[in-house]
């Protein structure tokens, strides 16, 4: 999965108040689309699908999509094009972005700036920013992962700067640095010989993520601090440069999701290319239906309400929340407090998968579900091992058919009590109302791994209908239903079954 955590090219942001009238109206002010220059979709959806990929979309759908943007308010499209081989229609899809009057920033590796183009780029006043992870070609050749980078992403710099790029009045010239442990010591080096050139630097805490199972690497969040608390007396100091924001949030504050939205090549919309949750697709759904109806969107627009500790009770947090897509790689939770951040050292955070006894309001004796998997945009899954001293058992082991609503309607007060607050989910109580299309195909018994997959289909007020499915731990399908629920106070639908 390629894509950056993205901030206008030069720190020229939104303004507080754009993006304040950007949530109220639901709307965009930026779209950022991720390029495959292949046939086929590499993304976190793509890989973990059956199917190995998924054709990628083509430049009328990109184009339709950007109109679609555009009627949601949005003014910039952020253009992110780092594979080997460069997006074959790169120029003219900008061309085209340009004669819509949005405006175009370019990510990329450089593969696709020649002297011509750079040229074609400085006339449509794209702002560019490059990768440079390390002055040492080696280094920078590693950590890109992609051959022999280093020569084409500093021809590109060449072309550029000949054409315009960093003077006082060109488009914007940046390089993204990916911080690791490898090229740390280096940052401050990358820092001023970026400065010295007018070019801007924007370092970036590479997002974690798993792997094949691996543990994501990490940097210290004292590390992250002592390096910003540098860079930030480097620009003063040397440059005459003040930041507006203190520097331990530099690396960490992000607000994207109030504004923003993340495309993969495949048309799978995500929050940002950190919380890989699909929302949907844009070849099945219109992006405003995408958006209105994503609970992921919605909780993270509503950050100061949702958002966990100890970012919920920072003292900075309306500038920064952390970096949601770091807290959903690393604990399965995107509203979770930012680890990384060096105020969240030795405040305890809550990781997935959860055992579920302090979610939820059901006692021993009626609990029906064991931990919380999984959480996704309106969906969940949690898992069940049937007890041998299960009261829901009858004389031959075999496990009584109600308990596969229970199951359902416990697995959704699990799905809403993991976001609340210790003290909300206190009180989170709610009713079950009614069931529907209630189908049993198998039996359960004592000793049975069972996965409850439930979806919110519908919201209306107080209400809700949620559909689930319940399969053995060999994948069949046992049982499914719909239940209608209804919330018993403002925190949200919850459910309680006595």
């Amino acid at each position: 999965m390629r894509g950056d955590c993205s901030v206008r090219i030069g720190g020229r942001g939104f303004s507080p108040e754009e993006i304040a009238q950007c949530v109220e109206r639901e709307g965009l002010l930026s779209l950022e689309i991720d390029l495959a220059s292949g046939g086929s979709c590499r993304c976190a959806t793509c890989e973990s699908a059956p199917q190995s990929a998924h054709p990628v979309l083509s430049v009328a759908e990109i184009l339709g999509l950007i109109d679609q943007a555009k009627t949601l308010g949005a003014v910039r499209c952020l253009l992110i094009d780092s594979e080997p081989e460069s997006y074959p229609d790169l120029l003219q899809l900008i061309d085209d972005i340009r004669a819509k009057a949005m405006e175009v920033d370019l990510f990329t590796d450089g593969a696709a700036i020649t002297n011509s183009a750079a040229r074609f780029l400085r006339e449509r006043r794209v702002d560019v920013a490059l990768t440079i992870n390390s002055l040492n070609p080696a280094l920078h050749n590693r950590m890109s992962g992609d051959g022999d980078t280093y020569p084409p992403a500093h021809a590109a710099i060449s072309n550029l700067k000949e054409h315009g790029y960093a003077d006082c009045d060109g488009p914007r010239l940046a390089i993204r640095v990916e911080v690791c442990d490898e090229n740390l010591g280096e940052i401050p080096v990358l820092w001023r010989w970026a400065r010295s050139q007018n070019i801007e630097p924007y370092v970036q805490i590479i997002t974690p993520r798993k792997f094949a199972g691996e543990k994501p690497k990490i940097i210290a969040s004292a590390t992250v601090r002592q390096l910003f608390e540098e860079l930030e007396r480097i620009d003063r100091l040397e440059f005459h440069r003040q930041w507006n924001t203190p520097p331990a949030l530099t690396g960490r504050s992000c607000k994207r999701h109030l504004y923003a939205c993340h495309v993969t090549p495949c048309g799978n919309i995500y929050a940002c290319v950190g919380v890989t949750i699909p929302l949907g697709n844009i070849r099945v759904d219109p992006l405003h239906e995408i958006l209105r109806q994503s609970e992921v969107i919605e909780n993270l627009r509503a950050f100061h309400q949702n958002v966990k500790e100890p970012c919920r009770s920072c003292s900075q947090t309306t500038d920064c929340y952390g970096c949601r897509g770091a807290a959903y790689q690393l604990t399965g939770d995107y509203l979770a407090g930012d680890q990384l951040c060096w105020k969240a050292d030795g405040v305890e955070i809550e990781l997935l998968p959860s055992g579920v006894e302090n979610l939820i309001p059901h006692g021993n004796s009626i609990r029906v579900i064991d931990r919380l998997v999984q959480i996704g945009d309106r969906r969940s899954q949690t898992d069940y091992v049937v007890g041998q001293d299960s009261q829901l058992l009858d004389s031959s082991g075999v496990l009584d058919e109600l308990a596969f609503i229970e199951m359902i309607a416990q697995s959704f007060a699990a799905t809403h009590g993991f976001h609340l607050s210790a003290e909300q989910r206190r009180t989170h109580r709610g009713l079950l109302l009614g069931v529907k299309d209630f189908v049993v195909t198998a039996e359960a018994r004592a000793g049975d791994r069972l996965t409850i997959a439930i979806h919110k289909i519908t919201r209306f007020g107080d209400f809700g209908v949620v559909e689930g499915d319940i399969r053995h731990q060999n994948g069949d399908l046992i049982a499914s239903a719909q239940v209608k629920i209804w919330r018993a106070n403002g925190n949200g639908l919850g459910i309680i079954i006595s």
